[in-house]
């Protein structure tokens, strides 16, 4: 079987697994009240929800190392993937030197926990690199299009 039909059918069934993990969660127990606020709602299968985001996150990191590695393999280093992982790797880099700076802030939800440092700096690393990284795809794709005229 070829690559190609393999990876479809992979993603036909995440795709699926995941559209039914969402019907499970809207339909079983979705109004369910939350015990300190009974204004809010707390869903049953909302670990079973966060789980499998985290599993496909790895199993995308993963796929992702492993593609890199056997695209070395195939084609040695060349100047394009230095834009392609010096991209990434710098935006990651910023946001946590951000992170870090804002690491004395205080994050409060559900009305009296706190949030720990650590996933206060992560949250601000990730959030920063995602919108870094999106003004430099925003920037490439005007630059295409101009250039391309």
């Amino acid at each position: 079987m070829d690559i190609e039909k393999i990876s479809k059918y992979l993603l036909y069934g995440l795709l699926g697994v995941s559209a039914l993990f969402w019907i499970l969660f809207l339909v079983v127990d979705f109004s369910r009240p939350y015990e300190a606020d009974p204004k809010m709602n707390n869903p049953l299968l909302t670990d079973v929800i966060v789980i499998w985001a985290l599993l496909l996150a790895v199993c995308a990191f993963v796929g992702m190392l492993v593609a890199y590695v056997m695209y070395l393999k195939q084609h040695g280093i060349e100047r394009g993937l230095y834009f392609t992982w010096g991209i990434p790797i710098v935006t990651i880099i910023i946001g946590l030197i951000i992170g870090f700076a804002g690491k004395n802030k205080e994050f409060i939800y559900n009305m009296n926990d706190h949030a720990s440092q650590s996933s206060l700096i992560i949250s601000d690393t990730a959030l920063v690199s995602v919108g870094i990284t999106a003004l430099i795809a925003i920037a490439a794709i005007v630059w295409s299009l101009v250039r391309r005229k």
